[in-house]
């Protein structure tokens, strides 16, 4: 093996892990951008945890190849195997993205990454998950969203490496970052055309109003108690439904959301609609001709967001302003507790840490999101 140098051009091939779920893997895609920008010459290789994690990626033009593999459900025994294999790729730069809190992660890190191991050190947990086992660290501040803490982990690369890299300044406001440094979502033209035979099966015309919703999340570590109630949605389906009656609502359906949206369907109308595709790029284009969307914290927020629809995200035990939609046409929705957020990046699942039934998210009024919804349609209109 080559001595350690700061050389970025001894920098031939990069592994990222982007093992956390849809919503932070879209949040890294900027920082994908910049790490192609930082080593043109170098093949990338991004590996994904879940399957939708994979679908997101396969199109990016950042990247030479997506793998995946379930780390989550594989043996103990198959995962060593899994990266030894990558290990003997001989991976010069291993980048663990943000947020991995995990001890798992970071041994993955340093047993595949031969020179570079680049991660964050979180405030909770740290030293029980072997942070120091990285070269590159960055300290995880608790105020940077989650897509500005992965371009201060490029930063560091780029100092440590001397690549010379330019960003927005640290107290620029935060649309700065975001206009210049995009989320990056690439649709196919199959994706575009299953989207547009979606729409003709339904019977929807392509100037029809459209509002879209997620009304349900992950179930992982007690993820869905962050969600607003059902019967929430459903009111404001008909508020909706009442002020715009041309307007059609569809609802992101998967496995996980099937239930909740059954109960919805069954209190509304034949104007509700159930996205039921499972190839994430062509649930999203089929978003995209949506005039607003509506979500809890959630990957599919993020999605929306990257199709360039306005967001309206409801927030309540996690943080808004490190998870809100990574665009300007958003509106966040939070009662903004003196105990909120009371969840962080670390084992923990999430709880109620002032037993209070989760009232962050179970205060939030039906009359608070269709305001959000109209402001944003209203500032849509007068941008035309």
């Amino acid at each position: 093996m080559k001595p350690f140098r700061n050389n970025h051009r001894d920098v031939q091939r990069i592994i990222v892990f982007c093992l956390p779920g849809i919503g932070d893997t879209v949040l890294f895609t900027p920082s994908l951008s910049l790490l192609r920008q930082m080593f043109p010459q170098a093949h990338i290789t991004a590996v994904t945890m879940f399957r939708g994690t994979e679908h997101i990626l396969s199109t990016n033009p950042d990247l030479h190849e997506v793998r995946h593999f379930d780390f989550f459900n594989a043996p103990a025994w198959e995962s060593l195997r899994y990266l030894w294999r990558l290990r003997c790729e001989k991976y010069d730069l291993s980048i663990m993205s943000f947020p991995s809190n995990r001890l798992e992660y970071n041994i993955a890190n340093r047993f595949v990454g031969r020179r570079w191991r680049a991660a964050h050190r979180y405030h909770r947990q740290s030293w029980r998950n072997l942070w120091f086992l990285n070269n590159i660290v960055v300290n995880e501040t608790g105020r940077h969203h989650n897509a500005e803490e992965n371009l201060r982990l490029l930063a560091a690369i780029a100092a440590k490496l001397g690549i010379p890299l330019e960003l927005p300044p640290a107290d620029a406001e935060r649309a700065v970052h975001i206009r210049q440094c995009p989320l990056k979502l690439k649709l196919l033209s199959d994706d575009k055309t299953a989207a547009a035979d979606f729409l003709t099966q339904n019977k929807i015309s392509d100037s029809q109003f459209l509002i879209g919703m997620h009304t349900w999340s992950s179930t992982y570590k007690n993820m869905a108690r962050k969600c607003w109630d059902k019967d929430n949605f459903v009111a404001l389906i008909k508020r909706l439904g009442e002020a715009h009656p041309d307007a059609r609502f569809l609802l992101v359906s998967g496995p996980a959301d099937e239930e909740i949206n059954q109960y919805i369907v069954q209190r509304t109308d034949q104007r509700v609609i159930l996205v039921r595709e499972t190839n994430l790029r062509r649930a999203v284009a089929i978003l995209s001709h949506c005039r607003v969307f509506v979500s809890n914290d959630s990957g599919v927020m993020h999605l929306a967001a990257a199709a360039g629809v306005p967001v309206v995200a409801l927030f309540g035990p996690t943080d808004w302003w490190r998870l809100h939609p990574w665009s300007e046409r958003h509106a966040v929705v939070s009662r903004e507790l003196p105990c909120s957020p009371c969840f962080y990046y670390s084992s923990r699942a999430l709880q109620c840490t002032e037993n209070t039934d989760y009232a962050c998210i179970r205060e939030i009024a039906v009359d608070e999101v269709l305001a959000a919804v109209n402001r944003l349609l209203d500032s849509a209109a007068s941008a035309q």
